[in-house]
């Protein structure tokens, strides 16, 4: 082997790797969008089923609102009529 041939299969070696690294690479971005497009939609559903939940918490809070208030005027007039019996 003279120095030519060496040169010239280190040369060849060196694209080989490039070319490799360079494919591994767009692999590894490829792989790198899809997974955070998975993590991006299970974030949507999961923020989704949290508002859900909110406003079912929120149409309950007001109905314990509304429970309170009716059970307040109902201590009052019984107070009310407690007050007028004895």
């Amino acid at each position: 082997m003279n120095l030519a041939e060496i040169a010239e299969k280190a040369s060849q070696n060196a694209v080989g790797w490039a070319v490799v690294s360079f494919l591994g690479g767009i692999v590894w971005v490829v792989r790198r969008i899809f997974t955070n497009q998975k993590q991006i939609e299970l974030l949507q559903t999961e923020l989704g089923a949290r508002e859900e939940m909110r406003q079912r918490d929120r149409a309950d809070l007001q109905e314990v609102k509304g429970d309170v208030k009716e059970l307040r005027s109902d201590i009052r007039s019984l107070f009310q009529n407690n007050g007028e019996n004895t």
